[in-house]
């Protein structure tokens, strides 16, 4: 006869989810070029104009989906000066090789590409393949709102805003004073935590998300997005072909659909 600790055991190994992916929230904050201008509406700045002839990142933060801690690096003064951000681009390319996805904000369009780009001129490792999570492309695609920046997105969800800084502080860390430097970071640091609340109140509502947890722990009957087993039937899902039976998880209320067409004899779920 099993004992008490035995039995205990089988049922974690019934009921334990699937292992959820883990995501990489993540903002970085770039440094403006200066250059020499003689009027406001100059045509075209020629690049012998320029004093700083380049874009650097000046600070990165991020934070993991199953940590509290908010992870960022930004540049010391002599680095500003210098303009040389390599340490902190090799910082959070690490991470983001290290996600399963990385979530950003407009991040697609900005955050992964200029990243890359720094890679690149200060001749560091390529960053690789990196699966990502725009939170800009499902404001675009399942919503029509006013606005879709993340500040306006944050404080119409009831969340903190981001929080208000200057021209002058990017113009004080051009410079490398160093109480603008930390006054960078905790702004940088606070968009992080602003993103991930954004993100998972979107989600439920999202026209299309990815599979979020790992396919070799997934089991039939689970939802794909969270891997909730407490699901309830939603209506059917029809294609040109087949139809299939919809089902609405409990916890993040995402619909998915069966993966097997009615009358099938096989079962599974995966997302609509």
């Amino acid at each position: 006869m099993p004992s008490e600790t035995d039995i205990v055991g089988m049922v974690e190994s019934v009921v334990r989810r699937p292992k959820r992916l883990r995501l990489l929230f993540y903002d970085i904050e770039t440094l403006p070029m200066l250059a020499y201008i003689w009027r406001l509406k100059t045509e075209y700045v020629q690049p012998g104009m320029l004093e700083v002839d380049d874009t650097i990142m000046v600070s990165w933060s991020a934070k993991w989906s199953d940590e509290t801690k908010v992870r960022s690096q930004v540049l010391t003064s002599a680095e500003a000066k210098a303009q040389e951000d390599g340490r902190i681009v090799a910082g959070l390319a690490s991470l983001l090789r290290k996600a399963d996805y990385a979530i950003a904000h407009n991040g697609d369009r900005f955050d992964l590409p200029t990243v890359n780009g720094r890679l690149l001129l200060n001749k560091l490792e390529p960053l690789g393949m990196v699966q990502t999570i725009d939170t800009l492309k499902i404001a675009r695609q399942s919503f029509n709102l006013a606005s879709n920046r993340l500040d306006f997105l944050a404080r119409k969800l009831d969340f903190d805003g981001k929080i208000p800084v200057s021209f002058d502080v990017w113009r004080r860390c051009v410079l490398g004073e160093t109480k603008a430097l930390r006054e960078m970071r905790t702004y940088n640091k606070h968009d992080s935590v602003l993103l991930e609340h954004v993100f998972h109140a979107l989600a439920p509502y999202a026209k299309r998300l990815p599979r979020l947890v790992d396919a070799t722990e997934w089991r039939q009957e689970m939802c794909p997005y969270c891997g909730s087993d407490r699901r309830k039937k939603s209506g059917l899902y029809r294609t040109n072909v087949n139809t299939f039976r919809k089902f609405r998880c409990g916890e993040c209320r995402r619909e998915h659909r069966g993966w097997q067409a009615i009358g099938s004899k096989k079962a599974g779920t995966v997302g609509l």
